[in-house]
């Protein structure tokens, strides 16, 4: 059973916050905070390469996702920053 909860409007689903999908979903939410997306159209922009701090830690976040995923049992708690490479700029 999925459950869905409902917030001004939003629905926020609570029943794929684990397994692969709730992995991936925490490195795409990690990566967005780090401005890589911004950065990522500024070059497309105007040609100025990302940052190579910015790079290194979008290397490092999806490298922690994929082995997050391939881990059985998955941890529980992988939303912890323990996990996750420290943003350092």
């Amino acid at each position: 059973m999925k459950f869905r909860v409902i917030e001004g409007g939003k629905a926020i689903d609570t029943g794929s916050g684990t397994g692969p999908t709730g992995i991936r979903g925490e490195a795409e939410r990690r990566i967005r905070a780090s401005g890589y997306e911004q950065w990522r159209v500024r070059s497309l922009a105007t040609g100025a390469p990302i940052p190579h701090s910015i790079r290194y830690l979008k290397m490092q976040i999806d490298f922690v996702a994929e082995k997050l995923e391939q881990l059985n049992p998955i941890p529980t708690d992988f939303t912890d920053d323990k996990y996750w490479p420290a943003v350092s700029m």
